[in-house]
């Protein structure tokens, strides 16, 4: 990890008075605070996927209902000095998730909640990196867990502490990089109707915290 230091002088000062007691020393203050390379993250859109309206005669009683995917254009930049960073999502509103709402391929740390409304839990969505890219090519998505071994991706993303990067090369290991772009793809899905309150308008209220971290 690159760091900036940024380095002040405190005031010298010094304090005489005509006497017999002259002062012959000073003080010399040095103030200095070392930050981590500032890198910004940003979501297309302020990150917001909206489904809009979605009549509940056309989703089903007796099975899960999956919507299309929505993508979502990510982009990290960190000036002009390489660094090496990931992500590490996690779920806010985790207590809401369907258990096995997003079918096989997937795990339940991949399941992110839907929120609940009168009682009955509304659905889930996935996220999953894709066409991930630097200003030097294409990258392919790693992960770990904690602080273990990084190991190859699909892209489909976890919750903390899982923690995502991305390889420019064949080595398994975080490629050092200024820029990148990419894609979070999220896919929804909706709870049997069976199992829903359809007395009201029923709200698709995910929430998802992307953190950056420095490797």
């Amino acid at each position: 990890m690159k760091n900036m230091l940024g380095l002040t002088i405190g005031t010298l000062c010094l304090v005489a008075s005509i006497g017999a007691h002259a002062t012959s020393a000073a003080e010399l203050i040095v103030r200095g605070t070392i930050k981590p390379l500032a890198c910004n993250l940003s979501l297309a859109g302020g990150g917001i996927v909206d489904y809009q309206v979605i009549p509940s005669g056309s989703l089903s009683a007796t099975q899960f209902n999956p919507l299309v995917e929505k993508p979502v254009a990510l982009s990290v930049s960190c000036g002009k000095t390489p660094a090496k960073f990931g992500l590490t999502l996690t779920d806010k509103k985790s207590s809401s998730k369907v258990p096995g709402i997003l079918g096989a391929g997937f795990t339940e740390a991949q399941n992110y909640g839907l929120d609940v409304v009168n009682g009955k839990r509304t659905g889930g969505y996935s996220i999953t990196l894709k066409n991930l890219q630097s200003s030097s090519g294409a990258l392919n998505p790693i992960v770990r867990l904690g602080t273990g071994s990084w190991q190859n991706s699909d892209g489909k993303v976890s919750q903390a502490p899982s923690q995502y990067s991305w390889r420019d090369g064949s080595s398994v290991v975080p490629a050092s990089i200024t820029q990148l772009t990419g894609t979070l793809e999220v896919k929804a899905v909706i709870n049997r109707t069976q199992d829903l309150d359809l007395s009201r308008d029923i709200t698709l209220d995910g929430a998802a915290n992307l953190e950056l971290t420095y490797i």
